[in-house]
Order: structure tokens, then sequence, then C-alpha cells
């Protein structure tokens, strides 16, 4: 009898081992429990079919009481592009223009340019390439027959403070559209300096930063109504794509590229975005482009570490190649195209980076912690603040620690000040010595003391 069943067991095992057997008998067992729940269901259905009903009639009004009519204009006018033209009701609105060499403001609409090439430059006061850019074009643009007219969304009364304390723009004539938000959703944009270049026939040619922008460009423009500048950054197809989703026609150099995720390091990319981030289900993508390797290597320390130049151990041969400041005399263009790297990891929760770089770089860049004789810097009494003699400059302490950190590496200078301290102008090469800078504090009201303390310093090394 036991071997029987023995037997029995064994033709078993064969017979639901065959793989047609198996699915059969899943499907049953599916086909069972499915409908034991949708009998359920059916009867919890006939409860909740008025509460469902009514909450889709809710819903489809609220969303009716919500979207706007394509008639009722709360979506702003559809953004210009290049090749569009301007439309009438833009040329007839009327707006604050500010003259520079009125001082004042007055209404008036964009008409007097309408049969003239025109170009608008998009500008705020705290933004120092809109300030280059538009001193730039003012003295490019002077004998033209060409309209420059530039646009601020900031208020009278900042324009007005501005040009009370700078001197940069003064004499350049400029006529400045502000309070905007009208042109601006009709050109909206990301960053400024912002351009929009429009032919006397009032068509978009260009749109485009100022940086680039040479006297032929605005030469060719008056004439001939043609734009050859390059389309701004911003606006190209690659500035906010992943590198991982680019097509680039160089070496990728990538540590790992599975399920887990990947990183990426690549040379310089034209026309990107500095940073982009985003979440994908449980991945996070952190990409930073274009970056210096010294500043890659503090990014990947910054929520331990915060280290000044002085604190930085070179012990390669080439710290050129790492950060600008060390570079012999290159200009800053050809040096970024030559040396500038892009990160890019995707990876579910935290990564290594310090890690994933030198993999990458064929770098060994490790933090090691010193005891050194640091001097400390104190405030007396707990002032904060030197009050300035007549006929005296004064200068930010933290900008003097600063200098001395890039001039004497092998100072160790801490400010435990907590607050802005205002020192009299000084030149770094006064303090040839520790003692004199000590003194040169103490002077001036500070409280100096020597002592060793444990410093972490960045070692650069392959």
């Amino acid at each position: 009898m036991i071997k029987r069943s023995n037997l029995f067991t064994a033709l078993l095992d064969k017979v639901v081992n065959i793989p047609v057997i198996q699915i059969t008998l899943l499907v049953i067992v599916f086909l069972l429990v499915f409908q034991s729940y949708l009998t359920c269901f059916l009867k919890a259905l006939k409860n909740t079919t008025m509460l469902f009903t009514c909450i889709a009639v809710f819903h489809m009004f609220s969303l009716s009481a919500q979207t706007p009519r394509k008639d009722s204009g709360a979506d702003g006018p559809t953004p210009l592009q290049i090749g569009d033209t301007i439309p009438e009701k833009l040329w007839d609105s009327e707006f604050s223009f500010f003259n520079e060499q009125l001082n004042s403001t007055q209404k008036a609409s964009l008409k007097e340019f309408k049969a003239r090439p025109l170009v608008l430059d998009f500008w705020n006061t705290g933004c120092a390439p809109c300030l280059t850019g538009l001193a730039k074009l003012s003295d490019f643009s002077r004998g033209l027959d060409i309209g420059l007219v530039a646009v601020s969304e900031q208020t009278e009364k900042s324009i007005l403070s501005f040009f009370k304390r700078n001197d940069l723009l003064k004499g350049t004539g400029l006529r400045s559209i502000i309070a905007d938000s009208r042109l601006k959703s009709y050109f909206p944009h990301e960053s400024i300096p912002h351009l929009v270049w429009i032919n006397k026939e009032g068509v978009v040619v260009g749109l485009t930063g100022s940086k680039e922008i040479t006297k032929d460009d605005l030469l060719n423009f008056a004439t001939k109504g043609v734009l050859h500048a390059e389309l701004k950054p911003e606006l190209q197809p690659n500035f906010h794509r992943f590198i991982v989703d680019m097509e680039l026609n160089r070496k990728v150099q990538s540590t790992h590229d599975s399920l887990l995720g990947y990183a990426i390091i690549t040379n310089h990319i034209k026309d990107i975005s500095p940073f982009e981030k985003s979440k994908v289900g449980p991945y996070e993508i952190i990409s930073y482009r274009n970056r210096s390797i010294l500043s890659l290597y503090r990014l990947a320390y910054a929520d331990r570490y915060k280290f000044a130049a002085n604190q930085i151990i070179w012990n390669v041969s080439d710290p050129e190649r790492f950060e600008y400041y060390l570079s012999k005399g290159e200009g800053i263009a050809y040096w970024e195209k030559k040396n500038l790297i892009c990160f890019e990891s995707k990876s579910i929760g935290r990564i290594n980076m310090a890690d994933l770089l030198n993999t990458c770089l064929g770098l060994n860049v490790c933090v090691r912690d010193s005891l050194v004789e640091c001097i400390v810097v104190k405030a007396c009494k707990g002032r904060t603040t030197i009050r300035p003699k007549l006929g005296r400059e004064f200068k930010s302490l933290k900008n003097l620690i600063k200098d001395l950190r890039m001039s004497r590496p092998n100072w160790q200078i801490i400010d435990s000040i907590k607050g802005e301290v205002r020192i009299p102008n000084y030149s770094v090469k006064d303090f040839e010595t520790k003692d004199k800078l000590c003194n040169f504090f103490k002077e001036n009201g500070l409280i100096v003391e020597k002592d060793k303390r444990i410093v972490n310093f960045l070692i650069i090394q392959r």
C-alpha cells in the first residue's frame, strides 16, 4: 500500500510539472478567487453608485469653473517666436518709458520704432552682465538707424535710485520700459539679459543674450535686417535635457549603467543649463554641468566641509587644470572649453559623489585632518563694527581673510566673529609676517589669539 502510494505520488509530481497542466491549474484558481471578489464588489456597487455619480457631477462643474474660456485672455498672449510678426495691439500698447537723459518717466507706445529695426533688451539693475551689455549696445548702435529699448520689471523708484548711485549707463541716452509685465508675457525667458531682435517689417529674427553680440552684428541688423548671432542657450534643444539623453559626439566615461542607476562624466558641453535635477520614481537624477573639477569636489563634500583656498593641498603636477584661478594666463573662454566637465548621476538614495569622481577621473582625492597653528580673530567686547575715520576707506574683514588665504596658503586664519566687521583699507603686501597681521588687528580693536586647531584639508592627488 505504501509502495502504491509512492508510485501515485511520483506520477502526480510528473503530471503537475508539465507546463500546460501548471498554467491550467493557475487559471482555475484565479477564476475561483475572481468570482468571489466580483460577487462582493457588485453588492457594494449598488450602495455606492449614487455616491460616485454625485462626485462625478461635482468634479465636472468644478473643472468648468476653473478652466478659462479661449476668448477670456486668462492664459495671456501666445509667446512670440522667431519668424512671428509683432501684433498691432502690441505696437499700440502704452508703456512707461524712463529716459536717462531727462531722468524722468513718460507714457508712450512702441509705434515710433515700427518701421525701424528694433532691439528689446530685458534687464535688471542688479544684473552685471545686463549693465555691461547695455553699455556695449548703446555704444555700438551710435550712428545707426536702429531702435534700442531696454525693458525692466522694476519700478520707477528702483530705476531712479540706480542711476543716482551708478554712472555706468549715464550719458547713454538709454530709454527703458519700466514696471513691465506685458512684454515679458510675449517674450518669456529664464534669464537676463534677453535680447529680442525685430526687423523693420515687424518680424522677430533673433532671440539672444548680449555677451556674444558684436558691432558687426548691429551693423548687419541695422542695414540688412539680418542677424547672424546664435540663439540664446536657454532656447537651444539640449539646454534642460539630461546628458544621458543627449546625442554627444564625444567620449563619455561611466562607472555603471544598470537598474541601480549610472554616473557619467563628459567634457564641456555648449549651450546647456548649469544644473538640472529630477525625481523619476525611486530614482533621483542630479546633473552638474560645465563645472571645474575642484568645484565638483567641493560639492561632493559640501554637506560636511567647506574648504578655503589654503585648505587645499595640491599633490598633482597640473593644478591649473582643476580651477581657472590657477591657470597660467589663458583666456577664460578657452580654458573653460578645455577644462570644464559635466557630472551626472542617477541613483536610488544617496551616492558617494567623491568616489565616483575619483573612479571616472583617475584621481585619489580625499580629506585629511591636521592639527595646525591658527590665528583666531575675535571681536572686542562683542563689537562687530569699527567706525570709519574721516578720509579713510574701509573694507570687510572677511575680504581680507579671503585675500590672505589666497596669497598666504600656509596661514590658517579663523574668523570667529558673527556679523560684518569693517577695517581700514589694506594691501596684502603690508602683511609680510603673521606678527604684522596680528598688530594690524589689535590696532583696530580686534582680539587675536594663536591656537592649535584641527583643520580639514582637501588633498588633490592621483
